[in-house]
């Protein structure tokens, strides 16, 4: 029987007994008046409960099969059979997510009746040779190869008439194919096949078609304009791509002679492009909107209550990272309930959006950078008792937060870098990511985490730029720690490597730690950044630090799966900053994938380590302001990284190391000025002398001309201060006694000259003077 193809059914099977009618069994469905056998859906509908099996012949006893779902089912790397293509009728297989291996068997072009084949998700264990069997399947609606090796199939693209749906790389334009395939096509999915040029114009044709998801490749230029002809479109995805023009225009939204041509719409994902323009006329079109996405584009312009007045099924908005001006009216009640609204960088302030107190359904919010200055309402806190993530980072928001204990459902919460005060609110067990930085919290850390169980949810901690103090919480379960500029003290406790022993990132920069570095800091064998500078820490950096075996390069990163928590950091990954009174241990070379290391200002004796040039991957190294002696390790010059960074410093050390400092990676901001200087000044005056031929005539016209002035007026008068001097007695009148005075003279051959000089001077004038 097919149930003994199952490992391990758990509960799946617990109705599938022989005295029970097997249309009544879980996962099957029939025909009311005949009985027969119809569907098949054995789905699992939990990730955590692995169902494993095998694909048996039993289903041939099935004749009357439609519909076949076993999709995240664990096949154990089976192929897949050759009699599923004896199911002639049935008109839906889903075998995704099936961990399945082999080659796609050409059989499957028996399935006549096929409308929808899902094979997606197996991780490119499965290949197809070719794909001239999908030829013979002329009613099918939906493929989806999503994960299938296609490297070895030849002119595919010739044998298709459907759908692509996501991860197939073709890394080539969009081609004819698509322009010529079938005009019943309800459904076309390209997303991540990293398609590149432009959008045929041809797709306009496809006037039946309802899903169309470009999403996620490398097309750029403009979507065709008459886009909004294709009446029957519902769901229009070409987020994440390099699409340039105006929306109004793309959509085919013109209002013309005051008649609205109100679009089918029902979905518009138009996110991450180049799009500019305005929403303003095209929104009363496109009123019957469950999804408006268009984050990160070149929008402008000013949006009302009045555009947003009909939108009464509205359940996504996303206009973040635009120009747009949204502004409401503080007595607003908008027609719809959200469930996602991102609004960030949009300018809603200073005043605190009073119409959010009505969205009582959001699930995600983020009003971050949207210009708001103002104390935040008491109701807020309470208005969607089922949202889960809250971002309202870089405002002007002030006050003191409630205790958000109640708020049961909320994971992720940022209100970094506004004006919060008072102490630390209480948190629930659930949340997973509280960002407070840059505020003005004070008091005691500790209750942060003291109220929270061993099984808390909490992952990322980022208490950073307040002035808290007391000693480190233990909070056991964090992957990310920034507790930098704050006012903490005493001892960095042993229990940060023995409990946090997923710990990635740790901050504690600029606070008043002191004592010496807990050899248990070892134990964080996948940290990628540690900073403990700017402290009062003293001894030894630990001689263990080459178990940490992410820098080391001895495990493979595992911030992937915690991306969300340290995305921020990604340019700033595998870093290394210290406080010692000792000497570098010389296992510090055996971090081979550390990308910066600053062991700057502190008392640091001894040599650099000689294999110090293991570090390959070293871009940006500060020794500078130590007791370091002897010369630099000749194996810094395998550092190609840090030769390109031209990030090193050493200064500050014995004068062995200073003479051979390599200066040339720092260039004086005096140079930078006057290289900037001459290059504007240069450019600015003699560029337009180079291009404009009229205006280099007349400046060395000019120039000329001058010079001529200049000459012949050193020479016209430096004969009457230099000239001839003849003596003539001069009689003092008051003692009777005679003198002798030099007395310039000028001759009558410089008169001469002079006279002829000045009327070449003044040829090209009306008038000359003469002497």
């Amino acid at each position: 029987m097919f149930k003994e193809g199952f490992t391990n059914p758990s509960d799946r099977f617990s109705s599938w007994v022989a005295d029970e009618a097997c249309c009544k069994w879980s996962g099957v469905g029939c025909q009311n008046r005949t009985g027969h056998l119809l569907t098949l859906d054995l789905h699992s509908y939990n990730s955590s409960e692995v169902v494993q099996g095998q694909l048996r012949e039993s289903l041939l006893g099935l004749p009357y099969l439609r519909y076949i779902d076993l999709s995240l089912i664990d096949f154990k790397q089976m192929p897949i059979p050759e009699f599923i293509g004896s199911l002639s009728k049935v008109k839906y297989l889903n075998l995704s997510n099936a961990n399945l291996k082999g080659t796609v068997p050409d059989h499957l072009g028996n399935l006549s009746s096929l409308q929808s084949l899902d094979l997606s998700g197996n991780s490119f264990s499965l290949k197809a040779n070719n794909l001239d069997w999908l030829s013979c399947l002329s009613s099918l609606e939906v493929l989806d190869l999503g994960g299938v090796d296609l490297s070895s199939a030849v002119n595919w693209l010739d044998a298709m008439n459907i759908s692509l749906r996501p991860y197939n790389s073709f890394n080539s334009p969009i081609s004819n194919w698509l322009v010529e395939s079938s005009h019943t096509l309800h459904y076309l999915s390209l997303t991540r096949c990293q398609f590149h040029g432009s959008i045929p114009d041809a797709f306009v044709n496809f006037t039946l078609l309802a899903v169309l998801d470009f999403s996620y490749n490398n097309l750029h230029g403009s979507i065709p304009h008459n886009f909004g002809n294709m009446t029957s479109l519902v769901v229009l995805d070409l987020a994440f791509n390099s699409l340039e023009g105006s929306v109004a225009a793309i959509l085919g939204l013109i209002q013309e002679l005051q008649h609205i041509k109100h679009s089918p719409l029902r979905e518009l994902h138009l996110s991450y492009n180049k799009l500019n323009g305005s929403l303003e006329r095209i929104l009363p079109q496109l009123s019957e909107l469950v999804v408006l996405e268009v984050a990160s584009n070149s929008l402008q312009g000013l949006i009302t209550e009045v555009h947003l007045r009909k939108f009464s099924s509205l359940r996504a908005l996303d206009l973040s990272k635009t120009e747009l001006i949204l502004n409401a009216g503080s007595n607003w009640i908008p027609s719809f309930q959200l469930e996602t609204l991102g609004l960030q960088s949009c300018h809603m302030g200073p005043k605190f959006p009073q119409w959010l107190q009505n969205q009582k359904k959001v699930l995600k919010m983020d009003i971050s950078r949207a210009s708001i200055s103002d104390t935040t309402p008491n109701w807020f806190w309470d208005v969607s008792l089922s949202m889960k993530h809250l971002n309202l980072a870089h405002n002007k928001l002030r006050g003191r937060l409630p205790d958000l204990s109640p708020t049961a459902s909320l994971l992720t919460l940022d209100l970094s870098y506004n004006l919060f005060s008072g102490t630390l609110p209480h948190f629930l067990l659930k949340m997973e990511s509280p960002v407070l930085a840059g505020n003005a919290f004070s008091g005691p850390i500790s209750p942060i985490c003291d109220l929270l169980n061993v099984n808390n949810a909490l992952r990322r901690l980022d208490l950073s730029e307040n002035a808290l103090s007391g000693s480190l919480p233990n909070c056991r379960t964090l992957f990310y720690l920034n507790l930098r500029h704050n006012a903490l003290s005493g001892t960095i406790p042993a229990w940060l490597g023995e409990s946090l022993e997923n710990l990635q990132i740790l901050l504690l920069r600029d606070n008043l730690f002191e004592g010496n570095i807990p050899l248990q800091l070892c134990e964080l064998k996948y940290i990628v950044i540690l900073d403990l500078s700017f402290n009062s820490l003293s001894g030894r950096i630990p001689r263990c630090i080459n178990n940490f075996l992410v820098i080391a390069e001895k495990e493979a990163d595992r911030s992937s799966r915690y991306y969300d928590y340290a995305s921020y950091a990604k340019d700033e990954f595998q870093k290394l900053m210290w406080l010692d009174s000792q000497g570098i241990p010389g296992e510090v070379t055996e971090l081979v994938g550390l990308v910066y290391l600053n062991l700057s200002n502190n008392q640091l004796t001894g040599a650099i380590p000689s294999d110090i040039g293991a570090i390959r991957s070293l871009e940006a190294l500060d020794l500078s302001k130590n007791q370091l002696s002897c010369a630099i390790p000749t194996s810094m010059s395998n550092l190609s990284f840090l030769a390109h960074q031209k990030t090193i410093k050493l200064g500050g050390n014995n004068k062995s190391i200073e003479e051979v400092e390599r200066h040339e990676f720092e260039i004086p901001p005096f140079y930078i000025s006057m290289g900037i200087g001459f290059l504007a000044g240069f450019w600015g005056f003699c560029g337009p002398l180079l291009l404009n031929a009229s205006w280099m005539h007349a400046y060395f016209r000019f120039v000329g001309s001058m010079i001529d002035q200049i000459y012949v007026g050193v020479v016209v008068q430096w004969p009457d201060y230099r000239g001839s001097f003849r003596v003539h007695n001069h009689k003092d009148l008051t003692d009777g006694r005679t003198q002798e005075v030099r007395k310039p003279v000028i001759s009558p051959e410089i008169r001469a000259y002079s006279f002829l000089v000045k009327m070449v001077m003044v040829k090209d004038n009306v008038t000359a003077e003469c002497i």
